[in-house]
């Protein structure tokens, strides 16, 4: 019982770093943070150290019965020894998490395999490395400093791959990892010169508690990035899928407008390919960008369109403007697919209007399209079907400038206001 307390008392420190990192690591099991299991083992060595390192302070304190002194002795050299075998192990194993190819890790894990030599020589009568003899008085020879070149070695490894690993133009995430190896180098060097001792433990604790804080938070932006990167792929997929669909739409909707022509004017009908000739150039640059435009370059993509339905001049359509706001931008062809339905379905054979008016409104800047199509519920109907046109330009308002579409159904007419954030075109 004595024994226990003494080792939770000259341990307190170093414990409670390595529960509260032990129950960190519980609590992000499930995001699955790389490398878990290199810092439980590093946990695991830790604490050996710190058992070892009690019962040798209770050998040299006497309080342990031991018996014969040369058995005393050899007690205190394996306690030594273990603990020096163990203590490089700390950093070798926080090394290994950034070392890339992990074949290569028996390579790396020679300097400690022979630092462990060293200190089992000991226990076979060897005083090649540190030992303490019977009088508690300590001696040490050049080798037996190869726990600490051991340990520099990996501290070395370790400041280097994680620079490598985190990329140098990350310069603030390196620093942090500068400042973890530096406290490192710091608690080996002043222990190994005998200026501080009795605190490498909790330091080694307090390091693998930051390290692993600073992998999570690594590892979590990159996550984010991941998924950011992943839902852009998306979004331009999506953009290039809606524009694909629109093209086929605007070119068979044009044709059928020239083909009316041609069967009853066919000086009209030049008149209508040069419209739709005009209108493809506008078209196939329009299609070719996920960049926003001005609005006054999809007015002149609108006014390409409506040049090509003029050419038919059996049916009087009259448009009107009403134009208050123009310094504002918004996706390529979003308001040519509404004229379209609004001419399409808005209109009959005579007196067609169709009023095109911008205002600004708190916060964002409203485009409307009416037209004055009868209310009937049938016409309704099939103004709610006309699937392209109206659908892409929506999901296209909303994925690229965060714009929405609306439509609205009137006694008077149809009317179509789309609303465009201000914030986006800041």
């Amino acid at each position: 019982m004595a024994l226990l307390l003494d080792f939770l008392t000259h341990n307190y420190i170093t414990l409670m770093i390595l529960i509260s990192l032990s129950v960190t690591i519980f609590v992000n099991k499930r995001l699955a943070v790389p490398a878990t299991g290199y810092f439980a083992a590093g946990i695991v060595t830790l604490l050996l150290i710190t058992v070892v390192d009690t019962v040798g302070f209770q050998l040299e304190q006497g309080r342990l019965f031991i018996g014969e002194a040369d058995r005393l002795y050899q007690l205190r050299v394996a306690m030594t020894a273990l603990q020096y075998i163990l203590r490089p192990l700390v950093i070798m194993i926080l090394s290994f998490i950034v070392i890339p190819n992990k074949k290569s890790l028996p390579l790396y894990a020679i300097p400690a395999v022979l630092n462990a030599v060293v200190y089992i020589s000991a226990c076979f009568g060897s005083t090649a490395a540190e030992l303490v003899d019977i009088g508690s008085r300590w001696h040490r020879s050049v080798i037996g400093m190869t726990v600490y070149y051991t340990e520099i070695f990996y501290l070395f490894l370790l400041m280097m791959f994680s620079i490598i690993y985190f990329k140098w133009d990350e310069l603030k995430r390196s620093v942090i990892v500068l400042m973890i190896v530096l406290q490192f180098i710091l608690a080996t060097v002043l222990d190994g010169f005998g200026i501080i001792r009795g605190y490498t433990n909790v330091i080694f604790a307090m390091g693998m508690l930051e390290y692993y804080f600073y992998l999570s938070v690594v590892y979590q932006y990159e996550i984010n990035e991941a998924i950011a990167q992943k839902e852009l792929t998306i979004t331009n997929h999506k953009l290039s899928l809606l524009r694909t669909q629109m093209h086929p739409h605007f070119i068979i909707n044009a044709l059928s407008i020239i083909r009316s022509l041609v069967r009853r004017d066919t000086q009209r009908a030049v008149q209508g390919i040069d419209a739709f000739s005009d209108y493809l150039k506008v078209h196939i640059r329009a299609i070719q960008t996920d960049e926003l435009i001005d609005f006054e370059q999809e007015l002149r993509h609108v006014n390409a369109y409506l040049s090509l339905v003029q050419a038919d001049r059996s049916r009087q359509i009259d448009i009107r403007y009403d134009i208050q706001v123009t310094d504002y931008m918004l996706p390529p062809l979003s308001l040519e697919p509404i004229i379209e339905n609004a001419v399409k379905y808005g209109t009959g054979k005579d007196n067609g209007v169709i009023v095109i008016s911008t205002q600004e409104v708190e916060g964002a800047v409203r485009i409307c399209v009416s037209d004055n199509a009868t209310g009937n519920p049938e016409q309704s109907k099939t103004i709610k079907r006309t699937g392209i046109g109206l659908s892409n330009t929506r999901q296209r308002l909303s994925l690229q400038c965060g714009g929405t579409l609306e439509t609205e159904q009137t006694d008077s007419g149809m009317f179509v206001t789309i609303t465009i954030p201000r914030e986006v075109n800041a």
